[in-house]
């Protein structure tokens, strides 16, 4: 991974903290999703080069998303306007009701009758919520002060639908709905929803929009999920259980979106209805996502028989390391030591996979092995602090076994 530079052409310093043009709507502008998960993490409190590392993309990658941002008008450094703003309305918004401007003086000398001016209310816009709706009709939006509008791209814009009051809820929902983690609520029950019908049966379900919605609808909805449930906007977390559902719940999201996008595809309600035969890679990629369903459930043991078949089918890295990870909760070091390698071998500088097989090792007792693991993956170049200090804690902890 190479190291992030002090400045970017068209932009300046990294070490600025850039914030989203209020005006700006991603829709119309047609960002793709990597950009649009770049343009979520900027929020005016994080230094560009913190955003470019928590993006967890490539930084050369991540750098010419943000220039093309920039290029877009979605980008502003410090202290530069809003290019699409009004002063007129924030300003009259800002004037309390004590201080509102007094009557133009050219009105009360000449005769003619003043145009009456309205001070701003010095009291809070009510916020009327009603008990239910009528007649399944949604609830009407919320109006707002003129100087406090969303993006345009939020307006009038639904959230995706999901059934977030978790009817017969299983032990291992109510267990995690109890975990001291570090998730709203809602996240938490959105999660858990998606990750019930994340079998790829039904995409429409798992995007959250009614059967048959446009591309548009589809983008939006898809755009809105990227943003509240990427694995990487919770970088660095306390997330317990949830580490693992939000990855497989993601993934099964990104490939419904993929599926229903594709120019390839049928677009009919049941989207099977027509479809070529399963390729090996499909029929691999279904038993790994009935497979991930089975381990966030807790059945780690039908969960590694379906990872097993997947990996058999098409040895993936990432159903390598997703099969070690179950084969160590199931208590099968010695499987978890064979898809570890397997995984390592694919991508032997990536620190990652060298941290699961040391810890596949230590599972299965072979400290030394561990140990030399660990030296060897703290050697590999990496702008992951937190992934280097989790190396670090490894290995003491390893060498404090072997000294035992």
């Amino acid at each position: 991974m190479s190291a992030v530079p002090a400045e970017i052409a068209g932009i300046g310093s990294t070490q600025q903290k850039l914030r989203v043009s209020p005006g700006f709507d991603p829709l119309k502008a047609a960002v793709g999703p990597q950009e649009y998960f770049v343009l979520s993490r900027i929020d005016g409190l994080q230094t560009l080069r913190d955003v470019l590392l928590a993006t967890g993309l490539p930084v050369e990658r991540a750098i010419s998303i943000v220039q093309r941002l920039r290029s877009l008008g979605a980008l502003l450094v410090p202290g530069e306007p809003d290019p699409g703003a009004s002063p007129c309305p924030a300003a009259v918004a800002r004037v309390p009701a004590a201080r509102a401007a007094p009557e133009p003086s050219t009105a009360r000398g000449s005769g003619a009758t003043p145009t009456p001016r309205i001070a701003p209310s010095s009291q809070p816009v009510p916020v009327v919520t009603p008990a239910a709706s009528v007649a399944g009709q949604p609830t009407p939006a919320l109006r707002r002060p003129a100087g406090n509008q969303p993006p345009a791209s939020d307006v009038g814009d639904p959230q995706p639908e999901h059934e977030l009051s978790l009817p017969d809820t299983t032990l291992a929902e109510l267990a995690a709905l109890r975990e001291d983690v570090e998730l709203e609520d809602r996240i938490r029950r959105r999660i858990l929803a998606m990750a019930r019908i994340a079998d790829g049966r039904d995409p429409w379900a798992l995007l959250g929009v009614p059967t048959g919605s446009d591309a548009r609808q589809l983008k939006r909805a898809y755009f809105k999920l990227s943003k509240e449930i990427h694995p990487d906007r919770y970088y660095g977390q306390r997330l317990g259980s949830f580490a693992v559902r939000l990855s497989f719940v993601f993934e099964a999201m990104s490939r419904a979106y993929a599926r229903l996008t594709s120019p390839e595809r049928p677009r009919d309600a049941q989207v099977g209805k027509g479809e070529q035969p399963q390729t090996p890679q499909e029929y691999a990629a279904e038993l790994f996502d009935r497979a991930c369903q089975l381990e966030v459930s807790g059945d780690h043991l039908d969960a590694m028989k379906l990872f097993a078949a997947a990996v058999r089918v098409d040895s993936q890295p990432r159903y390598l390391r997703r099969a070690a990870s179950c084969a160590l909760a199931a208590g099968q070091p010695r499987s978890a030591v064979e898809y570890a390698k397997k995984a390592h071998s694919l991508a032997p500088t990536d620190p990652s996979s060298a941290r699961l097989l040391a810890a596949a090792f230590r599972a299965a007792g072979k400290l030394s092995d561990a140990e030399e693991l660990l030296v060897l993956a703290m050697a590999l170049k990496s702008e992951n602090d937190t992934l280097t200090s989790e190396l670090r804690h490894d290995l003491a902890e390893v060498r404090r076994l072997l000294a035992q």
